[in-house]
């Protein structure tokens, strides 16, 4: 019967559980006018390495306060990376579909679309992170945002793979879609903060580490 003890791992499992359920819900309904979706994410990660801190409690009340206090440093980063995601799917869509394929120009301009749209994914993973936990202009945000993506390229590469794995599986029908709907969001960000976490402890470590450094 411990298990389901107020500290046992059941009623631990649920807490979480509903607190993801509760998390993508808030973040489904305050993304919806679409501007607001890096608001809306920048919430969510807060609230997501917080509870890698085992703070669980009022999650909800956390996520709104998160959206409120972010939503004009989000929103600034995020209205240009949304512009710039739509000329990248607009490219795609005219690379493949829209423009006659010439040999050399479409192999430079398939290369400069790829490399455009990694920067770009990369910028995404962490950015919202980073506004999340520090204090930055938009632009150094997503500076940072690509730096922090480069710099630790096989736990980015990780984390894309774990996203596409649970994309694929959320995709497979109608069922798994709404399943993923109001359960996904959450658990993906969860997911990432586990690395994500990880990385902004070391960056702040070796900040630490130089700052104390004597100097000659």
């Amino acid at each position: 019967m411990g298990l389901f003890r107020p500290d046992g791992i059941i009623y631990s499992l649920m807490t979480k559980f509903s607190n993801m359920v509760l998390l993508s819900l808030c973040w489904l309904i305050c993304s919806l006018p679409v501007v607001t979706i890096g608001a809306s994410t920048t919430a969510l990660y807060a609230v997501c390495l917080k509870m890698h801190d085992d703070d669980d409690a009022h999650v909800a009340r956390r996520f709104f306060g998160y959206f409120k206090s972010n939503f004009r440093h989000a929103t600034f980063v995020w209205i240009p990376l949304m512009i710039v995601g739509g000329m990248l799917l607009w490219s795609s869509y005219l690379y493949f579909f829209g423009i006659p394929q010439m040999p050399g120009i479409s192999g430079i301009l398939l290369a400069v679309l790829v490399i455009a749209s990694a920067i770009y994914l990369i910028c995404i993973t962490y950015v919202f992170a980073c506004v999340a936990r520090y204090e930055n202009t938009p632009l150094q945000s997503m500076k940072n945002a690509v730096f922090i993506g480069l710099r630790y390229i096989g736990r980015t590469l990780i984390m894309a793979a774990i996203t596409l794995a649970i994309l694929f599986v959320v995709m497979w029908n109608y069922t798994t879609m709404l399943l993923g709907l109001i359960f996904v969001p959450a658990f993906l960000c969860y997911v990432n903060c586990s690395f994500i976490k990880r990385i902004f402890g070391e960056l702040e470590e070796r900040r630490n580490n130089i700052d104390a450094a004597p100097n000659n």
